[in-house]
């Protein structure tokens, strides 16, 4: 293996990807999650995800909160590695309808000029950002990679269940966001770039902090249907009404035992102008995404089959 990329699951001190050594490292934003297992402070989780630096390593930093930062710099000091701290501009050009953000970005190596990522949301500019810095940190080690490669790549990306546009009448946007800080990176999203009716179903795990998350959604929804994914871990219906009632009207809300259910209740309840929103966990897209593809196969089967018998 020349070059492996791996992304840590949970913290980095006691995850598995550890024990593959990495010479370069990346910290993206740190906010609070997983805090059953992590901390319930932004210092202690950043102490556990700053430990991914090891002695001899790279480390390529975001722009952290003043309590993260201060955690990921200590470490720092800990094994002697100087970090890269942010060390880039950023400049939005422009926006597109619906939610890419064309950016150039000014490196202490190049400049990226107006370049059009391929992922939705103003949040990606800073991982951008990330990206590019790992990207030039690889050419000392051998990798030739282009600048027309970097931006190729940048342009070009994708992420599954990531604000993924499905288009259609209404059409489905996929978020997974599963914390407070995606769920408001999603709200965002929403408040600048959706104007239709947006229809929001929700499910999430219960060992996330739902109270924080149905703040930040629950509000933007004309209708919210909250369902149940199939995980032992997810939260039951009953807990998310009574979270939902505190937040929005009840004739607003509706409960579907199944995402199957959720899906059709959706989209019944939604304009063919609108918007029809997953969001909570990567749980609820995956099940969701498989679900409107078998729908859609079916209904194409039964289309055809219609046809088949007027010709006959």
């Amino acid at each position: 293996v020349k070059l492996a990329i791996l992304e840590t699951g949970l913290g980095g001190r006691l995850d598995a990807t550890s024990v593959a050594g990495a010479e370069l490292v990346a910290i993206t934003p740190i906010e609070r999650d997983h805090e059953e297992y992590l901390g319930e402070t932004l210092e202690s989780i950043a102490t556990e995800k700053a430990a991914i630096i090891r002695p001899g390593s790279t480390a390529i930093i975001a722009p952290q909160p003043a309590q993260a930062l201060d955690m990921i710099l200590r470490r720092c000091k800990l094994v002697d590695v100087q970090p890269s701290v942010d060390q880039c501009s950023a400049t939005v050009e422009s926006v597109t309808r619906d939610g890419r953000v064309r950016v150039t970005i000014e490196t202490e190596q190049d400049r990226y000029e107006n370049m059009l990522p391929g992922l939705r949301g103003r949040h990606q500019v800073i991982n951008v950002s990330v990206a590019i810095r790992l990207a030039e940190s690889l050419r000392p080690r051998g990798f030739a990679i282009s600048r027309s490669a970097i931006i190729e790549g940048i342009e070009t990306a994708s992420h599954a269940g990531r604000l993924e546009l499905w288009e259609g009448r209404p059409a489905f946007l996929f978020d997974g966001a599963h914390n407070p800080s995606g769920t408001r990176a999603l709200r965002e999203y929403l408040d600048e770039f959706v104007g239709a009716p947006v229809t929001l179903v929700f499910g999430a795990m219960r060992d996330k902090n739902l109270e924080q998350m149905a703040e930040n959604l629950f509000p933007v929804a004309n209708r919210l249907v909250l369902t149940k994914p199939n995980n032992p871990r997810a939260a039951s219906l009953d807990g998310l009404q009574k979270l939902a009632s505190r937040i929005i009207g009840p004739q607003k809300i509706f409960t579907a035992t199944s995402v199957g259910r959720a899906i059709r209740e959706a989209i019944e309840c939604t304009p063919a102008d609108g918007l029809v929103c997953f969001s909570g966990s990567l749980y609820l897209i995956g099940e969701a995404q498989a679900l409107i593809k078998e729908m859609s196969g079916a209904f194409v089967r039964n289309e055809k089959r219609q046809c088949l018998d007027r010709e006959a």
